[in-house]
């Protein structure tokens, strides 16, 4: 998975911390499957759904009655910085969840405990294979979510919209019908102040289209595919339908509180919009992305700090995490995202939730929307691009010339 150098300043902070801590990693003093272990994700935040998920995780004291979890929680906008320099400093929870990009540069810099003895017994799937890094397993897969098409049924049938649009053609004149009625038509991040999350929720629109980042070997950021794209992401917008300016707190509000027509979210999002009662499973409603070609997936990874104060502790963690018993007591609060094993989803919980058998689907079709040979490059890759296609929306520039000038641009930066 990882191939080549990292830059940066986020990785400065990672590798001098590492480099200074080479001598010491090891653990702490505590007696090992003991004690307590801090478990750091931004999720623990996230209204209603936080709250189960952490019953869920805490179900592992009952098995390991000597270690006891405590939360470590921070906002996403600044959970990956935060962990970043807290364990670059040899410090930070002992058992984090972080996504696929951040996992490639800790992994580079050797912050990461292999986990292979922990997971042994463990029946991973595919979707842990990109996590072994050199014969060793530095991380698993929390949840591998996908991205759909997700309607609000009350507020389509005010528009007059009888089904979700499966071209983006469809997809604006969908929402138009709702703009006709007084209310927002479609929203998706747009901007490079939610960089962190734009940067996992864009790729599918290129994806869409065929188009890809790299080729394994060099850039393809200005090809056909990726322009094409590009294109009909700005077509949207041109359109009017998107309430330029909402952030994803934003319109995700808007969407529970029946003001918002259509969004493009993935399967964990899916599942806090119904969490909090707000808005019923039965008004959210799901469709494959009104693309040609499948999207691009996010991966969330469960990994150990190397220089954690109680690493046996929380590879005894991960190891439950993985285990028929772990996977099932943790998949209904993951929802419909795909888990480590191919635990299936709970019968309860698909009842309760229609919306999800899309996301299944969709799980095994889906790709990555790191570069392929590019993997620790993927933030100034990702930058670089959106950088350029916040300039279509709000400076009217063409496709072909944004995507042309980001490769000219990334190339140069990353010769």
């Amino acid at each position: 998975m990882i191939s080549r150098s990292l830059r940066g300043a986020s990785l400065a902070v990672i590798t001098t911390g590492a480099l200074v801590l080479t001598a010491c990693s090891g653990g702490g003093d505590g007696e090992a499957g003991s004690g307590a272990i801090t478990f750091g994700n931004w999720q623990w935040l996230e209204t209603g759904r936080g709250d189960a998920m952490w019953e869920a995780v805490t179900e592992f004291e009952d098995s390991e009655p000597e270690i006891q979890l405590e939360k470590s929680e921070t906002p996403f906008a600044q959970y990956a910085d935060k962990l970043n320099t807290e364990i670059g400093a040899g410090a930070g929870p002992d058992v984090f969840v972080v996504l696929d990009r951040q996992f490639a540069t800790l992994a580079e810099a050797g912050l990461l405990e292999p986990l292979d003895d922990a997971v042994a017994d463990a029946d991973l799937n595919a979707t842990n294979d990109n996590l072994n890094i050199d014969g060793r397993q530095l991380g698993v897969t929390w949840e591998q979510v996908s991205y759909a098409l997700l309607g609000n049924r009350t507020v389509l049938e005010q528009a007059g919209v009888d089904q979700l649009p499966t071209t983006v053609e469809d997809l604006i004149a969908a929402g138009e019908q709702a703009g006709e009625a007084g209310l927002d038509g479609f929203a998706v991040r747009h901007q490079m102040n939610e960089y962190n999350g734009w940067a996992y929720d864009f790729p599918s629109w290129t994806y869409g289209y065929g188009g890809s980042w790299s080729d394994g070997e060099r850039l393809t950021i200005d090809s056909e595919e990726n322009i094409a794209g590009v294109t009909a992401y700005k077509d949207v917008f041109d359109s009017g339908i998107v309430p330029v300016g909402d952030d994803a707190s934003t319109f995700r509000s808007k969407f529970k509180q029946d003001q918002l027509a259509m969004i493009i979210d993935n399967s964990g999002t899916a599942l806090s919009l119904v969490s909090d009662g707000q808005l019923s499973s039965e008004d959210l409603i799901s469709a494959p992305l009104p693309f040609p070609e499948p999207g691009a997936h996010q991966k969330l990874v469960l990994a150990v700090n190397a220089n954690g104060e109680n690493k046996e502790a929380a590879k005894e963690f991960v190891s439950w995490a993985v285990s028929e018993e772990g996977q099932t007591t943790l998949r209904p609060s993951l929802g419909a995202s795909v888990l480590a094993t191919d635990v299936p989803l709970d019968e309860e919980f698909s009842e309760a939730n229609p919306w999800a058998e899309t996301f299944v689907e969709l799980g095994r079709t889906n790709l990555s929307g790191l570069p392929d040979g590019f993997e620790t490059e993927a933030d100034p890759i990702m930058r670089g691009v959106l950088e350029q296609v916040e300039r279509v929306i709000t400076e009217d520039l063409e496709p072909a010339e944004a995507m042309r000038e980001a490769q000219e641009a990334l190339e140069q930066d990353l010769s």
